[in-house]
């Protein structure tokens, strides 16, 4: 594409002629270039939104398969600002297994927005097939979870996890 020559101005400054007519074939090509330029951006915003945040896969095939859960004492407590009653929740080693089943990966603005201040939560030490060891931080009401393995936090959601902690939770096959 070429453009018209400046043209100079009595004050010695350059005029650019950009009421001139452009050359024969210059309106096609430009026409061309951002009907090109529309699609590649398009194609490429979502193509890098979705590498951005990883697919729903289950935590075992996403982190890695259980292989140790140290429970400690197991007791629920409120969400740190929250006054939530939790003395009838606890976590276990049946309870861990299934949320890990069960959950899929997400991501951290998911989790941020699920969160609920009115909730328990506990913490148990993992430890994964592939000998990494992490810190797994289950939500009762909402299903979610975080482990963190070192500075990397994987964000989990496991819809059927729900009030899981609660002593008559009934381990559903998934919702």
């Amino acid at each position: 594409m070429t453009f018209p020559p400046p043209i100079p101005s009595a004050s010695g400054a350059t005029l650019f002629a950009a009421h001139r007519r452009p050359a024969h074939g210059t309106a096609t090509a430009v026409a061309r270039a951002a009907c090109v330029l529309a699609w590649t951006l398009t194609g490429a915003c979502a193509a890098w939104g979705s590498a951005v945040i990883p697919p729903p896969a289950h935590a075992p095939k996403a982190i890695g398969e259980l292989a140790v859960v140290h429970t400690a004492n197991g007791t629920a407590k409120s969400v740190e600002g929250g006054d939530a009653n939790c003395e009838d929740l606890s976590l276990d080693t049946r309870r861990v297994e299934y949320f890990w089943q069960h959950a899929v990966r997400s991501d951290p603005h998911n989790y941020r927005q699920s969160l609920d201040q009115g909730d328990c939560l506990a913490e148990v030490r993992i430890q994964l097939k592939n000998r990494q060891r992490g810190r797994l931080s289950l939500d009762n009401a909402t299903g979610w979870g975080v482990l963190q393995i070192g500075k990397t936090a994987y964000y989990l959601y496991c819809e059927s996890c729900e009030g899981f902690m609660a002593a008559d939770f009934g381990f559903p096959s998934a919702k």
